[in-house]
């Protein structure tokens, strides 16, 4: 069957040709009777199928560049985009040994006939090689980047950085792909370079510090996200570091609270007020579960729960008294779920009521 098709379409493409693997012996026989000379285009969409193994790959197109020759020169450029692609030694070594042969049966053809030569119709235009400069690896790791294919991408922005370092939206992509792999080191470096061509590029400063946030450098993230801040007050991200920022400076130069009145050893209240209460009271302190709708939603911020503890340090108590309200129920979880130092009125331990502040950081 592979036969009769051949014969009606001379110049099936090699995509075919591996798709039809396990009729393998009679179609490669049926190729190299029918057919043209192989281009790079048709060699390279050949080694990206996924119909047959890389080697058996390999062995067809071997085999049909000898049978059928080629199109192309192998030039150095040419051999690198081959051998990325999947190429081994003895495809390469068939393409040059082709182009030399065909380079010397050019040179002993005898003088043209005056007449002219007519030429069979052709049947299917030949697909031109692909220009391989900066546009088109730009383009194909963008499309690589689409798919989700963060390997093939980073490999042709490298390439197309190379062609020209100087572009910072390629830089900047690569440094994207750099983050989605957790390679933030890499990451920065390229963020910095875009930075270094644009220097009030805040898009490329707000990427930096989410980077450095990331790799856990939280003061080198806090500087980029003042810069840019300061240059696009309408990035969110920088928007809310800046104000986290501002607030904690507000706090420590907040007056210490006033020491309370010392109490009468005669007279025992119910409950002290220990006001704000952190870790450094705590026998076991919950974090409370961020809401994955909030998280997706972008909701942050603080949320103040007051608590009532009995003479033990256990919460009794625990209710969500400011803060978003899809944030209230996982703060009063992770409430109870503490305890602390028992309240102390002398040698004697008594109930004690205080607040606790949770703080949720919104990531965009």
């Amino acid at each position: 069957m592979n036969r009769v098709l051949l014969a009606f379409q001379p110049k099936l493409s090699l995509i075919l040709l591996l798709i039809a693997a396990p009729t393998l012996t009679a179609f490669t026989i049926a190729v190299r009777a029918q057919g043209s000379q192989l281009s790079l285009a048709d060699i390279l969409i050949a080694l990206r199928s996924k119909k047959a193994t890389l080697t058996d790959r390999n062995k067809i197109l071997t085999d049909a560049i000898n049978t059928r020759g080629t199109t192309f020169a192998l030039t150095p450029e040419i051999e690198k985009e081959l051998a990325g692609t999947g190429a081994d030694k003895v495809l390469l070594d068939s393409i040059r040994k082709r182009a030399q042969i065909a380079k010397v049966t050019a040179v002993r053809q005898p003088p043209v006939e005056t007449k002219p030569k007519v030429e069979p119709p052709r049947t299917e235009p030949v697909a031109p090689a692909p220009v391989l400069d900066f546009a088109f690896y730009e383009k194909r790791a963008g499309e690589s980047l689409a798919k989700g294919d963060l390997d093939a991408a980073l490999a042709d922005y490298t390439k197309a950085i190379e062609m020209n370092g100087a572009s910072a939206p390629v830089r900047m992509a690569r440094g994207d792909a750099y983050v989605a792999k957790k390679s933030y080191a890499l990451a920065i470096a390229d963020f910095t370079k875009v930075i270094e061509l644009e220097p009030t590029n805040a898009v490329a400063l707000a990427h930096r510090a989410d980077a450095n946030e990331k790799q856990g450098d939280a003061a080198a993230a806090l500087d980029d996200y003042k810069k840019a801040y300061t240059l696009d007050p309408t990035i969110e991200a920088a928007k809310q570091a800046v104000e986290r920022f501002n607030a904690e400076q507000a706090k420590l130069t907040q007056p210490a609270a006033p020491a309370p009145e010392p109490v009468k050893p005669a007279v025992v209240p119910e409950f002290v007020d220990l006001g704000q209460i952190n870790e450094s009271r705590a026998v076991r302190m919950a974090k409370p579960l961020y809401p994955p709708t909030a998280l997706r939603s972008g909701f942050g911020g603080q949320v103040a729960v007051d608590i009532e503890l009995d003479i033990n340090g256990n919460v009794t108590k625990a209710k969500a008294v400011s803060g978003s309200p899809f944030l209230r129920q996982s703060s009063e979880d992770a409430a109870r779920q503490s305890k602390f130092k028992p309240a102390m009125i002398g040698d004697k331990a008594v109930k004690a009521k205080a607040r606790i502040i949770y703080s949720f950081l919104a990531k965009r």
